[in-house]
């Protein structure tokens, strides 16, 4: 029975425990062994009970297949102090790290319960999920899932690097950016309509069908949609393909980071605001393409570029190659030369061009250019600040109102314009 009780002592020891139980009795060790052992288990079978009915029926509502989440979903979660506070502080640090070293992945309850539990191994935290389980899988609300680190990519450089991961991570693919590619639709749409409708060829640099309802035409302008929808024509495919290219590729993913309605604002925006410089600077030609549009995305992109030029990662760790393609550098000279190819292209059928069939003016580019750098500060430099902080867009808001006020009262008052054809 001494051996016994000497072999207990020694397994006291291990855990630490002679120093509390010098005092005591040789007998007492075995008794404090088994109550820390129960109290354990006891705080164990608590905290399963807890995970049970307050944590699985989230694995069961977010669908993967099983009883998974996403560990972006999880993330969010743990930020709710009502789910935090059920669970160990330590392991709420550790469930964050696991979301963010899976991004893009999907955890099963199984595996956090290990996690909570201290049943999982610490290197078998890299191979939680698998990305398997979002791309093919569906959303408890019925939306696909996209790859938010792919996306990342393809939205690089159009916020700050924090602003774009936390957009991405819980981006979904359903709906898509649909306005970027319905205006670019449309505009294809009505530029192969209006060309088949009056027999007119597929040409370079014309072929809009004169006295077409859609065109800002001068004789005209009292027409109050003229001064939009102008932007569904374009006077040849080179400007359209321009002009699509531009709206797709660099309005697409900013579309993706900012949402449709700030693309919206900022893209009709510069069309009426172009319609307007072109009213005042060339009163008796005509107006179409987007040019007033595409511009103004342009000049915004680049304002908050220019703006927010210091916060923009540098991209340590990766390639020299890929540092180059996706440097700020290369991004800002290939907008500025689609943008300066696009108004070169206007100038030459503007004023060099003598055979074409009519004439389109060129001010809808500086207006879109001009309207683009007033609201890139307020629209589009932070995704998760609302324009109207520190009165940006009010200030967006009057200087368009005063702009278009002016305009009003040129044609109105000014006699310089041609006149109005009521037929």
């Amino acid at each position: 029975m001494s051996r016994w009780r000497e072999m207990m002592m020694d397994y006291g020891k291990i855990f630490g425990s002679d120093k509390s139980g010098a005092s005591r009795a040789g007998g007492s060790d075995l008794f404090s062994i088994t109550s820390d052992i129960r109290d354990k288990r006891r705080s164990d079978q608590q905290l399963r009970l807890t995970l049970e009915e307050h944590f699985r029926p989230l694995f069961q509502r977010f669908v993967y297949g099983g009883e998974k989440i996403a560990c972006h979903d999880l993330r969010r979660i743990l930020h709710d102090p009502a789910y935090r506070e059920r669970l160990p502080p330590g392991k709420v640090h550790e469930l964050v790290d696991v979301a963010d070293f899976n991004r893009g992945k999907a955890i099963s309850y199984n595996e956090f319960m290990n996690i909570v539990l201290n049943q999982l191994p610490h290197d078998d935290i890299a191979s939680l999920g698998s990305r398997n389980d979002l791309s093919s899988g569906s959303h408890g609300s019925g939306r696909y899932i996209c790859d938010g680190e792919f996306l990342s990519e393809v939205c690089r450089n159009t916020a700050l690097p924090e602003a774009i991961k936390e957009k991405m991570d819980d981006y979904r693919c359903l709906p898509p950016p649909f306005f970027m590619i319905l205006i670019s639709l449309a505009q294809i749409i009505v530029y192969v309509i209006a060309n088949e409708t009056e027999g007119v060829t597929f040409k370079a640099f014309e072929g809009v069908p004169s006295g077409n309802v859609l065109m800002y035409d001068p004789t005209r302008r009292r027409e109050a949609w003229r001064w939009v929808s102008y932007c569904l024509l374009h006077q040849g495919y080179v400007d359209l393909i321009i002009n699509v290219v531009l709206q797709l590729f660099l309005g697409i993913p900013l579309e993706m980071v900012f949402g449709w309605w700030r693309m919206a604002i900022v893209y009709i925006s510069g069309v009426v605001l172009g319609c307007c410089g072109h009213s005042m600077a060339d009163h008796y030609v005509g107006l179409v393409g987007a040019g007033g549009g595409s511009c103004a995305i342009a000049g915004a992109h680049l304002v908050a570029l220019v703006l927010n030029w210091k916060y923009f990662s540098k991209s340590y760790g990766e390639s020299t190659c890929k540092q180059i393609v996706c440097s700020l550098v290369l991004r800002i000279s290939l907008i500025l030369l689609i943008v300066m190819s696009q108004i070169g292209l206007a100038v030459y059928r503007r004023w060099y061009i003598d055979d074409i069939s009519m004439k389109i003016g060129i001010a809808a580019h500086i207006g879109g250019l001009l309207a683009g750098a007033m609201m890139g500060d307020a629209f589009l430099t932070d995704p998760g600040r609302s324009p109207m902080k520190y009165g940006a867009a009010l200030l967006v808001l009057f200087v368009f109102l005063f702009v278009m006020g002016i305009t009003v009262i040129l044609n109105i008052a000014w006699f310089d314009y041609p006149d109005q054809v009521y037929s």
